[in-house]
């Protein structure tokens, strides 16, 4: 068994500066897991959880998505213990779609069938089908945000305006931005 990186490191170093973080001051934290991602593999206990899934690259999947999700359930309680959670916008998203062909799968050799699903979409991470540019995001923020579908395209680097414009900062000295305030659409 190939060890690798346990992404519960993320997780508890963006835990760690939450909670070293004085309340008082704003703060804008960028958490990045490198899962679910290859090489497909995890901490065993994860693996263990999903042992009826015969196919071992399913099975390593899920259980990076089981850390991804528990590492963020850790850091939203961590916001909660320090009074910030009602005060935070929490936005998680994927930069490409999941790795449909070996190809675009890194440096990583890859044997069996790539687990990732882009539903109905066609292809994905590496190509400019939808499945590759199309992914899901969510934004949450209590009291502001209500719950709700936006089917309007959003680019990632319209979070940038957007983020600015709810700090109240100025992007008038930045390069050209090829991007758009998009908070009256969330």
């Amino acid at each position: 068994k190939e060890e690798g990186f346990d992404n519960s490191l993320f997780g508890a170093e963006a835990v760690r500066v939450v909670n070293a973080h004085d309340s008082k001051d704003p703060f804008f934290l960028y958490l990045a897991f490198t899962a679910p991602h290859t090489p497909f593999q995890a901490p065993q206990d994860y693996l263990d959880r999903y042992a009826s899934i015969a196919d071992p690259n399913r099975r390593a999947y899920a259980a990076m998505v089981s850390v991804i999700d528990d590492e963020v359930g850790k850091l939203v309680a961590a916001l909660e213990k320090k009074g910030l959670r009602d005060n935070t916008l929490i936005v998680f998203s994927s930069d490409n779609g999941g790795v449909r062909s070996s190809l675009f799968s890194g440096d990583t050799k890859v044997t069996g069938d790539l687990p990732a699903s882009n539903g109905p979409h066609r292809d994905g991470k590496g190509t400019l089908y939808e499945g590759g540019t199309r992914v899901v995001t969510l934004a949450n923020w209590p009291g502001r945000i209500d719950a709700g579908v936006v089917d309007e395209p959003i680019h990632v680097t319209d979070w940038f305006p957007t983020f600015a414009s709810l700090a109240r900062a100025s992007t008038e000295k930045s390069k050209p931005l090829d991007c758009m305030n998009v908070w009256s659409t969330v």
